[in-house]
């Protein structure tokens, strides 16, 4: 007797859920939890498989206006499932990932526009990088059009992203050759440093140096510094370079060479990291290098750090520079070393007159292996030398 009553309450309390939860949707463009929107799909799958034709297309119609998150949870069923469920879900998949992306993507190209970028994948990061600004709408385009699979990939299934992503950057490593008679594949490069900029993007392996094989190649350095989306390259270029965890020694030099403040962010960051290897060395040339006066208080911090960053241990000091007199094999360069050449570069003290006969560099201001000593006298004098000078 209960039984019939039993179903009927259950059943309009799915409803209540269903309905509770569509609401929500509508009015937030998603659901409001994770576990909804999981039970609400999990109900319109279960349709699927109803006897009743019309119960079928209301799911399917239902299905199709899913949100990204849930395509994943639809791959998993449609893997599972058999009969017309499976059937259907096979059907369903390729028109919700074309109605989410291809069609929204094809949409923005045609007319750029806030309101459809604000459908795709990582405007919200694009934006707050680069603006909003029409070259950077059309620059938008460009990079989702370059690679839309990796896209697509971190709109409906992120978990697999790092994979693709590494594989993807290891073909474009290979095209970063420096090869000034073939084409850059700037949208592409633009592409994975978006995409490897952004902190929720795992990178594995080798990724990180894939995508900072760019920054060798000068093609990119004239596309940033004289392209048409100069501006917008050059902004993703430095979110990429500020990326925690990546080697610090290409974004360091990139950042010499094009004075991108965020060379100072990866400088300070190191340099508080009492690092030993030779990223110490470019972080304290690169504050120097981009006149960073604000730092020489830290940098002066490091005026008795005696950790030897030249040359690194295994490695035998050789002269290579032709004309030069050899170096001594007691000559190293120390941290104090580097920070005594900088401190007297950001005030405005010729390394010659504290007694370090430095070589200019373009990049790195000074070569590296002529800002060191052979002995405890010549240090000792170089930096009474600065104190005095910088005293006066």
């Amino acid at each position: 007797m209960y039984g019939p009553v039993i179903h009927l309450l259950t059943a309009i309390t799915v409803a209540i859920i269903m309905a509770a939860s569509s609401r929500a949707q509508d009015e937030n463009g998603d659901a409001t939890t994770p576990a909804t929107t999981e039970f609400q799909v999990k109900a319109m799958i279960e349709k699927l498989a109803s006897p009743s034709f019309s119960d079928r297309q209301q799911a399917t119609e239902d299905l199709l206006e899913l949100a990204p998150k849930s395509v994943t949870l639809l791959e998993t069923a449609a893997a599972s499932s058999t009969g017309e469920t499976q059937s259907r879900l096979r059907m369903i998949l390729p028109q919700l990932r074309k109605r989410l992306f291809d069609d929204q993507l094809a949409a923005f190209l045609a007319q750029p526009s806030i309101e459809i970028a604000e459908r795709l994948p990582q405007w919200d990061h694009f934006e707050s990088i680069s603006g909003h600004d029409d070259d950077s709408l059309n620059s938008f385009g460009q990079i989702l059009a370059a690679e839309p699979r990796l896209f697509s990939t971190r709109l409906f299934a992120p978990h697999e992203l790092p994979t693709l992503l590494e594989s993807r950057t290891a073909e474009l490593a290979k095209e970063c050759n420096g090869r000034l008679d073939e084409k850059f594949p700037i949208a592409s490069v633009a592409a994975v440093m978006l995409l490897g900029s952004e902190s929720d993007t795992r990178l594995i392996r080798a990724t990180s140096t894939n995508i900072s094989s760019a920054l060798d190649d000068p093609r990119f350095s004239n596309l940033i510094t004289d392209g048409v989306h100069a501006k917008t390259l050059r902004a993703i270029a430095e979110a990429w370079i500020v990326r925690k965890g990546i080697a610090a020694e290409r974004p360091l030099l990139f950042s010499m060479q094009h004075n991108l403040a965020s060379g100072r962010i990866v400088a300070l960051r190191i340099i508080k990291s009492k690092s030993r290897r030779p990223d110490m060395i470019l972080s304290l040339l690169c504050l120097a290098k981009l006149n960073s006066t604000e730092d020489l208080p830290l940098i002066e911090t490091l005026l008795d750090n005696e950790t030897i960053l030249w040359p690194q241990r295994g490695q035998v000091v050789k002269n290579q520079v032709p004309g030069e007199p050899p170096l001594d094999t007691n000559y190293k360069v120390q941290a104090r070393d580097v920070a005594l050449v900088a401190a007297a570069y950001l005030r405005d003290i010729p390394p010659d007159d504290i007694g370090i006969h430095a070589r200019t560099s373009d990049v790195t201001l000074f070569a590296v292996d002529s800002i060191g000593f052979s002995n405890k006298e010549a240090r000792s004098k170089a930096l009474a030398a600065y104190r005095r000078l910088a005293a006066e």
